[in-house]
């Protein structure tokens, strides 16, 4: 268990300041304007316009509003009824300088779920399976990353610093510097946005987190020009999000149709499955994840690899599935059997 598993892919860390201020640029290149100010609530006017509610009495007119305001967008859209809870994904990272670093530095460690800690856990939520990323910047600079892949209620953020630093403790890591400490806390899983309401998503606010990774910088930027492109059509023309294109039927209304781009029927298919993932993943212990990683990374390539990119179609994923289920240890192919 302690031989590492080799997947052969390469690994970046976004740079949040530069994507941030790349973003920026193109917003002003194409005349984007802002307005520093809270949203209240968006509704419908009688002519069909929204109202953009905002502090300080402030309203804003527009044809369609788009909310990208991450999770917590909740008083601005309509979500789903009685689907699936919400569990988050926590971690807290460093990135410093070492004296010695254990690893090899040519390689990114994407997951190192071995236990360390020999802890006695008080509480619940202190025995969920937590795992080191490693990244190497140089031989002495260091990206470490603890990480909890997913729970019912977050993990607390100075329990996985202990974790993290009892783990760089027993690996003889000294720390000579720390340049960045990094909180991180991504809910997973939760409700669809209802998708036939007037106002529109994007981001974590459509749900498009995945949910058994926490994945979502990838699919936002690779669906951004597809979904920009339908509301430009709508835009250009001249209806409102309530009101029906021209020739159409009632099911391609301008804010169904940008909803439908962004949440087929086939990507609800596919979000269900991975939500079965989810849901098996948080009640693993660190044993039951360990060989819950080791079967994954013995799937064919295209398999686990699409799994991580959703790429695979609803049909690919039931495939992957069986071809898990063959494959697995009897322990986890029990633990698959009683999720059913």
């Amino acid at each position: 268990r302690n031989k590492p598993i080799m997947i052969g892919r390469a690994y970046g860390r976004v740079d949040r300041d530069l994507l941030h201020e790349e973003l920026l640029r193109r917003c002003h290149e194409a005349g984007v304007t802002y307005l520093n100010s809270k949203v209240e609530q968006i509704i419908e006017s009688p002519d069909g316009h929204r109202v953009v509610y905002c502090g300080r009495d402030r309203k804003i007119l527009c044809r369609l509003a788009i909310v990208a305001s991450g999770a917590a967008s909740g008083k601005l859209l309509e979500y789903e009824v009685g689907g699936p809870r919400v569990c988050v994904q926590t971690a807290y990272g460093v990135e410093v300088e070492v004296e010695r670093y254990p690893y090899d530095p040519s390689l990114m460690v994407f997951m190192d779920y071995r236990d360390c800690f020999k802890e006695k856990f008080s509480h619940l939520e202190e025995a969920n399976p937590t795992f080191l990323y490693a990244m190497a910047m140089s031989s002495t600079r260091i990206f470490f990353e603890e990480t909890c892949l997913a729970s019912k209620d977050a993990m607390p953020f100075d329990l996985l610093k202990k974790r993290l630093m009892s783990r760089l403790d027993v690996m003889g890591v000294r720390i000579l510097k720390v340049y960045e400490e990094e909180w991180s806390y991504i809910p997973v899983g939760g409700s669809l946005p209802n998708t036939d309401q007037k106002n529109l998503a994007f981001g974590a606010a459509a749900s498009m987190v995945h949910p058994a990774t926490g994945y979502s910088v990838v699919r936002s930027l690779s669906e951004a020009p597809r979904y920009a492109s339908v509301i430009s059509d709508i835009l250009r023309n001249r209806v409102y999000s309530g009101q029906y294109l021209p020739g159409s039927s009632e099911m391609s209304s301008p804010s169904m149709l940008a909803w439908g781009t962004l949440w087929p029927q086939e990507r609800k298919r596919q979000r269900s499955f991975f939500l079965f993932g989810l849901a098996l993943i948080i009640q693993l212990d660190n044993e039951g994840i360990q060989t819950f990683f080791e079967t994954f990374f013995r799937l064919p390539k295209w398999m686990w690899r699409g799994f991580l990119g959703s790429t695979l179609s609803s049909v690919d994923l039931m495939l992957f599935a069986l071809y898990m289920f063959a494959i697995a240890p009897n322990n986890l192919r029990m633990n698959l059997v009683r999720h059913l």
